[in-house]
This record gives structure tokens, C-alpha cells and sequence, in this order.
């Protein structure tokens, strides 16, 4: 058997199947990577910007224009943050600070679309003192990751939940939007989820070597990403 060592100071024996030395890459844990390993979020950046700077233009007031200028402007900072982390940091030092703000931007996200969401359906007397909540509350945990994230320590990732899943006091307001929009939020809400639960597993490792547990995570990220843009479409009036 041949032990491969990462940079990380760790060895690993019998490296992941069919992948060159010059193909290989390790991750925090000190063991290879899949060849997609944050490949489908670096794709995603510049699709993702487009579409959304486009459709910002096109809501029918500024509202909507708002809220469709920050759903963007999140999931860009987050799919930024992961594609630096997994695909163009290499020394120990850069990988641990890229995956604190990689962690971080995962807040940042959730905070966007949450603001997006309270912008278009609800009174600006409930969503102007919600959004605040949802932002500080962003604060905190982006603070909590950068101080606390240890190598292979998700720290507080429970929080992720707790703060995604507290849109569902949207519901009432949400309503008034028609139930394909709510249909389309929960279901959103849904694939992040599950997401999440088959990465603390590790499952869902399709292709090893080429599309592991964690690619299985970001399709499933990007699945909710459009769910709940399609959501904000419908509430922003855009018109093509």
C-alpha cells in the first residue's frame, strides 16, 4: 500500500480510486477529494449572477428589485466563498480561514433569502424588525465560525437549521402569494434540509472519486437556491 500525505501533515493509505497524483487533491481531513469536489458551485457563480441582475431589473418596483439585488448578491457571496475554499486554496493556513468564511457565507445566504422573502410578503412594520433579527442573528453565527470553526469541528452547524427554518413564521404572509409560492419555499426549504442531514451522514457518495457525499450536498443546495428564487420571481412581478 502507498500512503499519500497532504499537506496537513497527515497519511493516508490507498487514495481514492482512478485519480492521478496530479489530479489529487485532500481536504481538511487530510484525505483525497472527488475530482467535483466545489465544482458545481464555481459553475454556478456567473449563471447565478446573471440571471439574477437580470431579473432584478425586470421586477415591477423597487421593492421587488430590492429583494431580488440582496437574494443575489447572498448566494453569490456563499457559492464565492465555497468555490475559493474547495477549488483554489491550496497551503493549511489559506484552507482553514477559507472554510471559516466558506462556513460563515452559509448564514449570509440563508439571511438574504430570508430578508428577499419578508421584503416581498410581508408589512415593512413585521418585516423591517424580522429582517433585523434574521441579520443579527447572521452576525453571531458568521463571528461564532470564524472564532470557533476547528479542523474537523462543524461548530454550532445547528444553528443553520434553526435560523432557515425560523421562515416559517413567512407562512401567514406567504399565503397571500398563492400556494405555488409556498409550495416552492418549503420545498427549497426541503432540499436544503435533506442536504444537510446527508452530509452529517457523509452519505450520498454516488461516484467515489469523482462525486462524493459533499457534491451530493451542493446539487441539493442549488436545487433550493432555484426553488426559492422561482418563489421570489413569482412575488416580485417579474415581467419578461
Amino acid at each position: 500500500m502507498v500512503a499519500w500525505t497532504s499537506d496537513y501533515g497527515r497519511s493516508t493509505a490507498n487514495p481514492t480510486a482512478g485519480m492521478s497524483l496530479r489530479a489529487l487533491r485532500f481536504g481538511i481531513d487530510g484525505l483525497p477529494v472527488p475530482r467535483l469536489r466545489g465544482r458545481i458551485h464555481q459553475i454556478s457563480i456567473a449563471p447565478v449572477l446573471a440571471v439574477g441582475v437580470a431579473l432584478t431589473l425586470l421586477a415591477r418596483d423597487g421593492r421587488g428589485s430590492v429583494a431580488l439585488a440582496v437574494f443575489t448578491f447572498s448566494i453569490v457571496a456563499m457559492l464565492t466563498a465555497s468555490a475559493v475554499y474547495h477549488c483554489h486554496t491550496t497551503s493549511s493556513e489559506a484552507k482553514h480561514l477559507a472554510r471559516r468564511i466558506d462556513h460563515g457565507t452559509i448564514f449570509v445566504a440563508i439571511a438574504g433569502t430570508q430578508t428577499a422573502f419578508w421584503l416581498l410578503s410581508a408589512p415593512a412594520s413585521v418585516a423591517a424588525p424580522a429582517v433585523t433579527v434574521v441579520w443579527l442573528i447572521t452576525i453571531l453565527g458568521f463571528r461564532h465560525k470564524l472564532r470557533n470553526l476547528s479542523e474537523l469541528n462543524s461548530a454550532g452547524s445547528w444553528l443553520y437549521g434553526a435560523l432557515g427554518w425560523s421562515g416559517v413564521l413567512l407562512i401567514p404572509f406567504l399565503l397571500g402569494g398563492g400556494l405555488i409560492v409556498l409550495a416552492l419555499v418549503l420545498l427549497g426549504g426541503a432540499a436544503y434540509s435533506v442536504g444537510g442531514v446527508l452530509l452529517h451522514h457523509k452519505a450520498g457518495n454516488l461516484w467515489p472519486g469523482v462525486f462524493g457525499y459533499h457534491e451530493t450536498w451542493h446539487t441539493l443546495v442549488m436545487i433550493g437556491v432555484l426553488l426559492h428564487g422561482a418563489g421570489l420571481v413569482a412575488l416580485a412581478g417579474v415581467s419578461f
